[in-house]
């Protein structure tokens, strides 16, 4: 009884770093990250005039909403300067 089922793999199913995509383009745009932090900010402030302990949530994401959104718009910047 042969047993051909058990083959060795080879090279076949290894990949090498060239394989891999040159540029990932899945990032969001900046004014998404801060249409966000807005959306969070006036949220924020709603909830605070109902008294709402959600309020500090939305408070304290926010400014981390404006910051990726000024961390995308740098790359944003600086990938039109290397361009």
């Amino acid at each position: 009884m042969s047993m051909q089922f058990l083959k060795p793999a080879g090279l076949r199913f290894v990949t090498s770093q060239t394989d891999a995509p040159l540029k990932k383009n899945d990032k969001l745009p900046w004014y998404v990250y801060f249409i966000g932090a807005a959306i969070y900010t006036a949220l924020a402030g709603w909830l605070f005039a109902e008294s709402s302990p959600l309020a500090w949530v939305c408070l304290i994401s926010a400014p981390v909403g404006f910051f990726y959104a000024w961390g995308a718009w740098k790359k944003e910047k600086q990938a039109r300067v290397d361009a």
